[in-house]
């Protein structure tokens, strides 16, 4: 049973109490959950939520220039694009990987949270790990079940029956029947779970390779030329192409490496955590990086961009590449590859849905524990798995797997990760700089109020330059107050607040942090390179991405994050605050 301090009386000690290291270690003594996940078996939970959701399900929507969904950016340049997101969560990985040492318990960004912010952050935390895990599964599932109409009528010339995706609705009854079977498996238990995964995730890398491969061998220099396109105007008033089609392709690219984040998510579950979790999380950011980049260097390779199927791309590719070989009386060209592909992609992408629904439960689970959430959701069953919470959320992600639009969707996830990043290299800095004090010449300064300046000064200086110079948005209409603003003083206003960011950066540079405990210094456990300087530059880069979404999105997690803030204010003020939970089986 959990030890419990004295409860906070105030809504606002309340809101901002903290579960101490000592509590965290504690807890962690009393784990509700089997440590059964080895580094391998961790690594492909990680490459496997990974390049399923980057590979398949965007390389289209990133390459392509189709004005019909308009989510198309950078052409050949999605590339470029790819390398950017990578960047950005190489710097973010480092905040992960100590703090998954420091706190090896299941929840991620959430118990990170909880221990470096509070209690409602940490609830924040824990909603956006929704959008991460459960709703990407939603979305992931309606990519595929494109993929497999497709895939029917090219395999067996069989058509999709009509009431299965009926013309003129959003209902898409593949999709939730695929999800339906996600929540089965994880209701088996996770040694079930992960022996499906590691098959189907060493298939999936076997896919990724061999179109790598066979692409390269037909690579087209002219399908790259040019390699940047020129910029243009989407129909949502977007600049797309060029550069600013680059920066858009890194946030759309940027879904494509959550896998790490689910790994950190499991550390409740892994064997010897605070060794593995850093070597897991490095493996899976580097192994997908290498395969997403040159996956889709092979694709625009093969393909024109502007030719891309969005629904069947690497497919469509390899038949294209048949299809222009045909003047040869013998089978030079690569039309055979595309079953091969096409059946690969079927079969292997729905592992990224599966291991994304794993995840969900136990974010959920850790939150029920601490009076979050109600405690069903906390409840487990014989064999320590949180049948309870799996079966509630996998009825709601079915239910919005089979009605909602998957580019509905798509954004919304994207900004809600790129949040729950940001939430945990701040964690870092709290965690290292807590025990700092801050001195600037002859001033002192408190930690809440260096890095709320630069959370803020960062943000804003990423949107100016958003803005004014990478890629305005549409309400930057010509002729408006915005756009006039932005047009003479945006780029100005930019660098003032950047500098601002950089001043806040160098007062942490030059005061040592004090946050590390010598106790795990002694331990050898991973801390992370380049702090203050690695964390605040991943935090900008995500915000460099977070203001590119477009205003529906922002208006749409903005109701999200309200609907986390009632939802704490209504049940998590009454029953959290650390007040105590048995695990109940």
């Amino acid at each position: 049973m959990k030890t419990s301090p004295e409860r906070p009386r105030s809504l606002w000690a309340r809101a901002t109490w903290r579960k101490s290291l000592a509590q965290l270690r504690e807890e962690e003594r009393h784990e509700a959950f089997e440590r059964s996940l080895g580094l391998f078996d961790l690594i492909m939970i990680g490459i496997g939520g990974t390049v399923g959701s980057g590979v398949f399900a965007t390389a289209g929507l990133v390459c392509s220039n189709s004005s019909a969904i308009a989510r198309y950016y950078a052409g050949p340049a999605a590339v470029l694009s790819w390398i950017f997101a990578g960047i950005g969560c190489i710097l973010s990985s480092g905040a992960f990987m100590e703090l998954s040492c420091l706190i090896p318990a299941d929840g991620s960004t959430y118990a990170y949270a909880y221990h470096a912010l509070g209690e409602l952050p940490a609830t924040i935390a824990g909603f956006l790990l929704t959008l991460e895990y459960g709703i990407s599964s939603a979305g992931n599932a309606r990519a595929w079940s494109a993929k497999f109409v497709v895939w029917l009528k090219t395999m067996f010339n069989v058509d999709s029956p009509a009431w299965m995706r009926p013309a003129g609705t959003s209902i898409d009854l593949y999709a939730g029947l695929l999800l339906t079977l996600c929540v089965l498996i994880v209701l088996g238990g996770m040694s079930l779970g992960k022996r499906l995964i590691n098959a189907i995730t060493l298939t999936k890398i076997s896919v990724v390779l061999f179109i790598i491969i066979a692409g390269l061998t037909k690579f087209e220099p002219a399908n790259i030329s040019p390699f940047v396109p020129a910029e243009a105007q989407n129909e949502r008033g977007q600049t797309v192409f060029g550069w600013p089609g680059v920066m858009l392709g890194a946030s759309a690219s940027f879904y494509g490496y959550i896998g790490y984040d689910e790994v950190c998510c499991l550390a409740g579950e892994a064997i010897n955590p605070r060794k593995n979790i850093p070597r897991a999380v490095l493996g899976t950011v580097l192994g997908a990086a290498a395969l997403s980049i040159l996956a889709t260097l092979s694709i625009v390779g093969m393909q024109k961009y502007s030719e891309i199927n969005v629904d069947e791309s690497y497919g469509e590719a390899f038949k294209s590449v048949g299809r222009r070989s045909k003047r040869c009386l013998t089978m030079v060209g690569y039309a055979w590859a595309s079953p091969i592909v096409e059946t690969g992609e079927v079969v292997t992408m729905p592992v990224g849905i599966l291991i994304g629904f794993l995840a969900q439960p136990r974010v959920q689970c850790a939150m029920a524990q601490d009076g979050l959430m109600p405690a069903i959701f906390g409840r487990l069953d014989a064999h320590r798995n949180p049948r309870h919470g799996a079966v509630l959320m996998g009825l709601f992600l079915v239910a919005l797997a089979t009605v909602v639009e998957f580019h509905v969707l798509w954004n919304f996830i994207s900004l809600g990760i790129l949040l729950a990043f940001n939430l945990t290299n701040l964690s870092l800095l709290v965690v290292r700089y807590e025990a700092t004090p801050l001195r600037a010449r002859s001033l002192t300064l408190r930690l809440p109020f260096v890095l709320g300046v630069f959370s803020l000064a960062s943000w804003l200086a990423a949107l100016h330059l958003q803005e004014s110079f990478i890629a305005p948005s549409a309400l930057a209409t010509p002729g408006s107050f915005y756009h006039a603003y932005m047009t003479h003083a945006g780029a100005a206003v930019g660098a003032g607040f950047a500098v601002v960011a950089a001043a806040m950066v160098a007062v942490l540079a030059i005061n040592p942090p004090r946050g590390t405990k010598p106790a795990d210094k002694t331990e050898g456990l991973f801390q992370c390179p380049g702090v203050p300087l690695v964390p605040c530059l991943a935090m900008f880069f995500n915000w460099l991405l977070a203001v590119q979404m477009p205003m529906a999105t922002v208006v749409m997690m903005a109701v999200w994050l309200l609907t986390a803030v009632c939802v704490y204010l209504a049940y998590g003020v009454r029953y959290g605050g650390g007040a105590p939970r048995d695990v109940v089986v």
